[in-house]
């Protein structure tokens, strides 16, 4: 469900949704600590830039 609320990545956390668009195979599983670790993000910036990684890459159809 889209509240229909603009949530801007910040900049670490669209550097980190590219960067795991690009090295999905590559990074270290679970995802939330590794990204948490290597970016500086927050839980939630994490699993935002994950979502964003997946929409980047064409998973999704869902619109930021």
């Amino acid at each position: 469900m889209n509240s229909g609320v603009d949530h801007e990545l910040s900049d670490k956390a669209d550097e980190a949704a590219v960067w795991l668009a690009a090295n999905w195979f590559k990074a270290e599983r679970p995802l939330v600590p590794f990204l948490r670790k290597r970016f500086g993000l927050s839980a939630a910036e994490a699993v935002e830039s994950m979502r964003e990684s997946a929409r980047i890459r064409g998973l999704t159809n869902e619109k930021r």
